[in-house]
């Protein structure tokens, strides 16, 4: 019964890690989302006590020829980063899709496959597992897939912000 408990609440702990910000919209709304970007930089300088570089993370609003604005996370107000400064970015532009109940569910399935199960159940595990990890890795992006220049369509704003916005307005 403990274990039962157990195994449950490491399942639960586990699915509710994998969560994506909620203005990111499922793959079905991607055109009509009104919002930017999940982005995560790495700064080139800027570095914590340990050492480690900072990473800012938040919404993409909008991005021009030497800065990226971001609506952080942490501090819900906007923040403007040079790209100068930038050593690294990470972008998800949808929620990934979870495929991990693929994997025990149709290698259980193979059982009806008889004598042929230990052929078919290693080919199920490969398949099941290379189409769960596309599924997690889906609408991602980094500074080695794409250039600042095809990041701006990406942000809230993707032709720089309007003039009559203050950013201390946007939430």
């Amino acid at each position: 019964m403990k274990t039962n408990i157990a195994l449950i609440g490491l399942l639960i702990i586990f699915f509710s890690s994998c969560t994506s910000p909620r203005y990111l919209p499922s793959s079905d709304k991607i055109d009509v989302n009104e919002y930017g970007s999940y982005i995560k930089i790495i700064h080139k300088t800027a570095s914590n006590i340990d050492g480690e570089l900072i990473a800012i993370d938040g919404e993409l609003i909008a991005i021009d020829s030497n800065k990226i604005v971001v609506l952080t996370e942490q501090t819900k107000k906007c923040l403007t980063i040079p790209i100068s400064e930038i050593k690294h970015f990470k972008l998800r532009h949808a929620k990934q899709k979870h495929y991990g109940w693929t994997i025990p569910v149709f290698t259980l399935a193979t059982i009806a496959h008889g004598s042929f199960l230990k052929f078919t159940a290693p080919a199920n595990l490969i398949v099941t597992i290379s189409v769960t990890a596309s599924g997690e890795n889906a609408f991602k992006y980094s500074d080695k897939d794409m250039s600042y220049e095809k990041l701006r369509m990406f942000a809230r704003f993707p032709q720089g912000i309007p003039s009559n916005i203050d950013l201390a307005s946007i939430k």
